[in-house]
């Protein structure tokens, strides 16, 4: 097993991509102070205009702001706008 987790890292290590996505955790990404995108995500648990909360395997992802926005979402996606102040994952401190 420990031979096939190895060869999956190198894999994804050569295509370039995020081992995040394909294990399940979370990937935040916020672009200047308008935009933030979480991929990975488990559902919006509650939505207003200074905080979004979505569902995550770490736990909650809370994007705080003024006039957030859900501009885009998908399965795996969720696209946020507006003005993004702080970005929290889990039960931790704002990033």
């Amino acid at each position: 097993m420990r031979s096939l987790r190895r060869r999956v890292q190198e894999i994804l290590n050569a295509a370039d991509f995020p081992a995040e996505i394909f294990t399940g955790v979370p990937v935040v990404e916020v672009h200047g102070d308008t935009e933030a995108l979480v991929i990975g995500h488990r559902g919006i648990v509650s939505y207003a205009p200074d905080r979004v909360v979505i569902a995550s395997a770490l736990g909650p992802v809370t994007v705080s702001g003024t006039a957030l926005t859900v501009y885009r979402m998908n399965r795996e996606r969720i696209l946020l706008h507006g003005r993004v102040t702080a970005v929290t994952v889990g039960e931790g401190e704002p990033c």
